[in-house]
């Protein structure tokens, strides 16, 4: 009796092993499905998101399904059909919704001093290039250049001469299919030194800084991506791949040629890579540079990425200017392309090479940085010492 129970257990323990081997193959099977992408990667857009859209009502795509919250710009969401356009002097301009903004939010004048200038003048996103005197250092469109595959979009500060220059001598030099520009603001600056004739100087020098007549102030960065946004429409329409970055970010260009080069042909149109943030939300302790008032903005953040660097296709350069009219200002630039792409349907991809917080106690040593494509904050002196090195041949990690 004994051999005839023997099989019984034998038998039920095999179907048992059996069962679970096929639960964690169809397990990983599921999994793989979910996520093709490498390692690394975000689920991207399904196939038919590739291309960007608009659609005529933008409140489902920005989450507003649900009862409308009474926040100022959820509000204007809903009832936006687009930004007033137009001078800041003419009835009904740029400026209307900003005076809009202050009658209607409550307790706007307890907001930080910052966030109600960038209100009070958000919609105004049409100024003109400062340009030196005697018109010298103008920007060369790519019509008169090489068309770039790689535009090096650089955002900085008329003050921060070294830290152009450790871009300029290092991952930002003179290569191949790549063209280096620098955004800024006014140098004319407020309540400080007129910086005007050296950035004239540098403009002169070496012909790469795009510069506006606005100040520059930390919530005026969306200004920047939005007028490098239409520069490229009208000057470099053919640009395949725009990095938007930090003047204290080190980039690996090599290898982010790489990667972009072997990117596969599905992902390239709608690209929209960084470190990502998915599940971010507005801060509500005030004294804080991302505290957002809880009457100005409810609800949590689209997917992003983080606006220390990341890289998005040519193409959608002018797609993301017509998002941008459709979509209400917010203070902050990488929440806010965002919130654009969002809109056009698409989301970004995470890349684990991308690192826009580097640990302040972190030393930046080659080896470490070998398989990263962007880190930041480094000083212009660890940038060029780290930029030899990764130069040396006899490099070993």
């Amino acid at each position: 009796m004994r051999c005839p129970k023997c099989l019984l257990c034998l038998s039920a323990l095999l179907t048992l092993l059996g069962l679970k081997v096929y639960i964690e193959w169809a397990s990983e099977s599921q999994l793989s499905k979910a996520y093709r992408g490498p390692q690394g990667t975000l689920p991207g857009p399904t196939a038919a998101g590739l291309e960007p859209t608009l659609p005529a009502n933008l409140s489902a795509r920005l989450g507003q399904t649900g009862p409308l919250p009474s926040a100022y710009w959820n509000q204007q969401q809903w009832r936006l059909g687009a930004l007033p356009s137009g001078n800041s002097t003419e009835a009904g301009g740029c400026r209307a919704w900003g005076a809009a903004a202050a009658a209607e939010i409550p307790d706007f004048t307890s907001y930080p001093e910052d966030l109600r200038r960038f209100l009070l003048s958000a919609a105004c996103r049409s100024f003109p290039r400062w340009l030196p005197e005697g018109g010298s250092g103008q920007v060369a469109s790519c019509r008169e250049t090489a068309v770039p595959y790689l535009l090096l979009a650089v955002k900085s500060e008329p003050g921060r001469f070294a830290e152009r220059q450790a871009v300029r001598e290092t991952w930002g030099g003179p290569a191949l299919g790549i063209r280096l520009l620098f955004l800024l603001g006014s140098p004319a600056g407020e309540g400080g030194p007129d910086l005007g004739p050296l950035v004239a100087w540098e403009s002169h020098r070496y012909s790469d800084l795009l510069l506006w007549d606005f100040l520059d102030l930390p919530f005026n960065q969306t200004l920047k991506d939005l007028l490098l946004l239409s520069w490229l429409s009208h000057h470099c329409p053919g640009v395949s791949f725009i990095l938007q970055a930090q003047d204290d970010a080190f980039v690996h260009t090599p290898a982010l040629l790489d990667y972009l080069r072997a990117l596969p042909p599905s992902w390239a149109p709608g690209l929209y890579l960084g470190e990502v943030f998915t599940q971010a939300k507005p801060l509500r302790k005030p004294g804080g540079p991302f505290y957002v008032p809880g009457s100005f903005f409810e609800g949590d953040y689209p997917a992003y990425a983080s606006g220390g660097g990341y890289v998005i296709a040519g193409r959608l350069a002018p797609w993301l200017l017509q998002a941008a009219a459709r979509v209400a200002p917010f203070p902050f630039n990488d929440v806010y392309i965002g919130l654009c792409f969002r809109a056009l349907g698409l989301v970004p991809r995470a890349h684990k090479g991308f690192l826009t917080a580097w640990p302040a106690d972190r030393t930046a040593e080659p080896c470490a940085l070998q398989n990263l494509l962007l880190v930041r904050p480094l000083s212009p002196q660890d940038s060029i010492r780290l930029w030899k090195r990764l130069q040396d041949p006899q490099l070993l990690c």
